[in-house]
């Protein structure tokens, strides 16, 4: 009995030394040491761990609950980052100007899936149609789209939304290849490429004021389908080692692109005078790097008026919620919604921002 208990109090140890280290990734750089990044992707299953180590030991009536309780408790600043409760809409100020943005990954149209029973997927026009009713029914003011792909042999993308009233956009790679795109029904002015098309910066001119709007997608995994496959094997238990090894180098290598794209990101949005509002596909979680740097600088709309998980990524590991919306001072949130489709891999998330006038 004494030995089973050691086990478990040694566990329960173990257990919360990887919780902390899971929350390090803000303090330390990637390039310096690697492992709190990586841990971070643990965070909620650490959490939850912890949560039964201190159930279990309170039930046996133990003091050993102290280990975790102690350590949730030290990060629990961390939790309303990946759960939150309510999400209520507030209405907005009586003559208050509403802005409304949207953020939706589209996968190519390819849907949640690039390949059906091996081949490759042949409903991109069907998706491109549900896609184009999505954005008819959210009438945003702005939308940032990664991955998108302008036009098939049937469809012209572009054409439909202008018919909508995007009549300002952006394309990052106008030459009909899949990339990342702003769509606005209010002029652009001064947009900024920062570092490769996968990173820009534009001015929105609403009202005679100018907000700067980032529409980001960072590093992807690159996860092929040994990797997926190795993922799998990992969740069951049954451990691969070379998948293993393969993923996580994968993982570090996104790491560390992340780090310095947020090298290249942060200056500008230090110095950046407008106000702003950030999305886009992070390819990151909560408790990642470039998350926790991010919100140093911005206010998560998640944070504000999100509810549950919010998870935006349907496909395997990390499906976690990795797509944001942020805003920095002089914007209030009103309304954060996450919503669930078939069109791509990921979910599309929209926000209702209240543009406070200038004093």
């Amino acid at each position: 009995m004494k030995i089973i208990k050691l086990i478990f109090v040694i566990a329960n140890w173990v257990a919360a030394v990887l919780l902390l280290g899971a929350t390090l990734a803000g303090v330390v750089k990637p390039s310096s040491l690697i492992w709190p990044s990586l841990l971070s992707y643990g965070f909620i299953p650490l959490l939850l761990l912890n949560v039964l180590f201190v159930v279990g030991w309170l039930i046996c009536g133990s003091k050993q609950f102290l280990v975790s309780a102690i350590v949730i408790l030290l990060r629990f600043t961390f939790i309303p980052a990946c759960f939150q409760i309510g999400g209520h809409p507030d209405e907005p100020s009586e003559g208050a100007l509403m802005l409304k943005v949207t953020n939706f990954n589209v996968h190519h149209f390819y849907g949640p899936k690039y390949l059906e029973n091996g081949r490759e997927a042949t409903n991109i026009e069907n998706n491109i149609t549900a896609f184009l009713d999505f954005v008819r029914s959210e009438n945003s003011d702005l939308l940032c789209i990664e991955e998108f792909l302008p036009y098939t042999k049937k469809i012209d993308v572009r054409d439909s939304l202008r018919n909508m009233g995007y009549h300002y956009h952006v394309l990052a790679s106008p030459l009909g290849r899949s990339s990342l795109a702003l769509w606005s029904r209010y002029p652009i002015v001064d947009t900024l490429y920062i570092d490769s098309v996968c990173k820009m910066r534009a001015g929105i001119v609403v009202n005679e004021d100018t907000l700067s709007f980032y529409c980001l997608h960072l590093a992807s995994y690159r996860l092929n389908n040994d990797d997926k496959e190795g993922i799998d094997l990992i969740a069951s238990g049954d451990l691969h080692k070379a998948s293993l090894r393969q993923t996580v180098s994968k993982f570090k290598q996104t790491i560390l692109s992340h780090e310095k794209e947020w090298s290249l990101l942060n200056p500008i949005m230090e110095r950046d005078y407008h106000r702003m509002i950030v999305a886009g596909d992070f390819n990151d979680t909560p408790a990642s790097y470039v998350y926790l740097k991010m919100t140093d600088l911005l206010r998560d709309c998640y944070r504000d008026k999100g509810k549950g998980f919010g998870t935006t990524y349907r496909g395997q590991f990390p499906a976690f919620r990795i797509d944001y919306i942020m805003h920095s001072a002089g914007l209030k949130t009103l309304s954060y919604q996450r919503v669930k489709s078939d069109i791509s891999d990921h979910y599309p998330i929209t926000v209702e921002f209240e543009i406070p006038g200038r004093k």
